[in-house]
């Protein structure tokens, strides 16, 4: 009872007594408590361990004083005076710094200062992948599953409302740079919800001439995610079966036209499945299911070269039928080979070859080769090239040829 009465009475007399003015030590005391406050708040906005950054308070409130908005008066300072401009390229320097070192946390203060937009978190999923990528001493996918950036996006794209407006998918540099944190973190489900509504969203639903460019980033989103499984998931197998479980869901449900944003990210597997050889461990079921698929996404001109090549490729039974008619059909059209097809017709070619080898077919492949050097002398080097060229590929082409024709 005492003791609560001495508290009331404490308290009444502290309202009516202002306290007594704090002595030297105490002073001191207060003062340091209120310095060491204000520098924590100061390396909270412009963080510690950056190149040529002072943090001194005394300099941190001389610079706001010389802000325009306080008028022409000047601020006397033992050193000499310091530009604004100066300052604002110091403060710039300081935050490309921050950005690059620590691209999550300048993310997260992005996002709550209501700055972040996709160009910030292009800028920090591009620093992000840098830095995983510099630290040789952690596993690659381990850091970059760890890092937490790729949710921190996709909660942002939420938040902000990207998710409903479906913008975001027509940046392809973003779709491309976030998809390889997606993949690392397992966080499948939020990409499926994206493809599913890019897919079936009515035209009307999208702003005038967005549509076409909308159905394009679908597309290269869908490869993106396809190339980020097999360099930082579970590789190509588990790819190929990303791709036909979208392949047989479009099949029931859309028209044929919307297969086509499969077009890039089937391609991507055709000749993913062509350099892993062997080594893609793929079932026969597995192999007839992508060969049937290519009917519908590929275009008609495309579909013959892609089924020769996945019969090429095929890690048991290898065949040349397919591939044979092929180079028939573009050496009877010599003259119509279109441009942008004559690597690939190449890459066949050249394909062609080995399996005949591979099967003791030597005269047949002296003829794949004959053709070849005819039609793309320019990619297989002429006779004149080849005894100049550097290049490691013309010159075993080279080799190849000459043995052939001895044969």
């Amino acid at each position: 009872m005492k003791q609560s009465l001495a508290l009331t009475w404490r308290f009444l007399t502290s309202k009516l007594h202002q306290p007594l003015p704090l002595n030297r030590r105490e002073s001191q005391q207060l003062l340091t408590l209120l310095n060491d406050s204000f520098n924590r708040n100061l390396d909270r906005e412009y963080p510690k361990g950056l190149a040529n950054f002072d943090h001194s308070p005394d300099d941190h409130i001389h610079s706001l004083l010389q802000s325009p908005l306080f008028g022409s008066s000047r601020v006397q300072h033992s050193s000499p005076p310091v530009r604004v401009s100066e300052l604002s390229r110091n403060a710039f320097v300081v935050r490309d710094m921050y950005a690059v070192e620590q691209p999550v946390q300048y993310f997260k203060q992005q996002v709550a200062a209501g700055k972040a937009n996709i160009e910030s978190a292009k800028l920090a999923l591009h620093n992000q992948m840098k830095k995983d990528l510099a630290s040789a001493s952690l596993d690659l996918k381990h850091g970059m599953g760890t890092s937490g950036i790729g949710s921190l996006v996709v909660n942002w794209l939420w938040s902000s409302g990207q998710i409903e407006r479906l913008d975001f998918i027509q940046d392809r540099a973003f779709t491309a740079r976030l998809m390889p944190f997606l993949v690392a973190e397992k966080l499948y489900k939020p990409i499926w919800e994206w493809l599913q509504r890019s897919c079936t969203i009515p035209r009307y639903a999208v702003k005038e001439n967005a549509w076409l460019s909308l159905r394009k980033g679908t597309g290269s989103m869908f490869c993106s995610l396809l190339q980020s499984e097999v360099a930082y998931g579970e590789g190509l197998q588990s790819a190929i079966q990303m791709f036909l479980t979208s392949h047989k869901s479009m099949t029931l449900s859309l028209p044929l036209r919307v297969h086509k944003i499969n077009a890039a990210a089937g391609a991507y597997l055709v000749w993913e499945f062509a350099s892993k050889g062997a080594s893609a461990k793929l079932g026969d079921s597995t192999i007839e299911d992508l060969d049937r698929s290519v009917d519908y996404w590929a275009s008609r001109r495309m579909i013959a070269p892609y089924k020769a090549l996945l019969e090429l490729s095929h890690p048991r039974r290898p065949t040349t039928s397919r591939a044979l008619q092929w180079m028939s059909t573009i050496e009877a059209s010599a003259g119509e080979i279109a441009a942008h097809s004559r690597e690939s017709n190449v890459r066949i070619g050249l394909k062609t070859v080995e399996v005949l080898l591979a099967q003791g077919s030597s005269k047949e492949a002296a003829r794949v080769m004959k053709v070849l050097q005819t039609l793309f002398a320019p990619e297989v080097g002429s006779d004149e090239e080849r005894r100049d060229s550097n290049e490691g590929e013309k010159e075993s082409i080279s080799r190849s040829l000459n043995l052939l024709l001895a044969t």
